[in-house]
């Protein structure tokens, strides 16, 4: 622990050392082509966000956050990925945090989420309306993309299409939907009442959606003739058995 707070602070440092035309370096783009370009400063607040979360999830004595690395996020298995999936509050008092193993460097954007999650837990009110419910996740939801845009930008993070898309939606006003439309079990019942209420706002999210993440064009299966298709299925048989 003790090596992730000096890169943490190494890190810091570098930001600080930074001169004033080194401003906009920092940028996430999308499949569609477009960016978000993010101001040094606005990247530096971002760290420490993330640092003060890191700090409250190792030295709150209420809370057990049990870490660890499970399996591996992909284009066409996106659900360990999510923050709501990969979070698990298993009490008021024991949080559970697996994040994706081809994802590693993002553990930080995890664990932000999981002290957000474990806030509103015990800050809930029973009585709260949908809208209310919705607004605290897509708060802990930002507080995801906060982390995952610095594993992206500072700590060398792979590129992933469907985590990279919560950071557009958040600058576009669209998570509340998004968290509705992907079926975040965080929010239960309240994401169909939701829906309902703000139909609006979820054609908006999926109209943004698909044009700013396109699904990717399927190449034609290439026909080859009977004798030449064959044979390699028929020696591909007889070496499994």
């Amino acid at each position: 622990m003790r090596q992730i707070t000096d890169t943490l602070r190494l890190a810091f440092l570098a930001l600080l050392a930074l001169p004033a035309s080194a401003s906009g370096q920092y940028r996430v783009v999308s499949p569609a082509g477009d960016s978000i370009t993010l101001e040094t400063e606005r990247v530096k607040v971002m760290l420490d966000t993330t640092r003060a979360l890191r700090k409250d999830l190792e030295e709150d004595p209420r809370v057990m956050y049990a870490l660890g690395f499970g399996e591996r996020a992909t284009e066409r298995d996106e659900d360990p990925a999510w923050p709501w999936n990969a979070v698990t509050v298993q009490s008021d008092s024991v949080v559970q945090v697996i994040t994706p193993g081809n994802l590693r460097e993002a553990d930080r954007a995890y664990e932000n989420y999981s002290v957000m999650r474990m806030r509103v837990i015990r800050g809930k009110d029973p009585d709260a309306s949908c809208d209310s419910l919705i607004a605290w996740e897509a708060q802990a939801v930002s507080s995801f993309v906060d982390g995952w845009i610095v594993a992206r930008t500072l700590f060398g993070g792979p590129p992933y299409a469907p985590l990279d898309a919560l950071a557009f939606a958040r600058v576009e006003g669209h998570l509340p939907a998004l968290i509705v439309d992907l079926g975040n079990r965080q929010v239960g019942a309240c994401a169909g009442e939701w829906a309902e209420s703000h139909p609006e706002a979820i054609d908006a999210y999926r109209t943004w959606y698909e044009r700013q993440f396109p699904e990717p064009e399927q190449q034609p299966e290439e026909i080859l003739p009977e004798s030449e298709s064959t044979a390699p299925l028929e020696a591909a048989v007889e070496t499994e058995s």
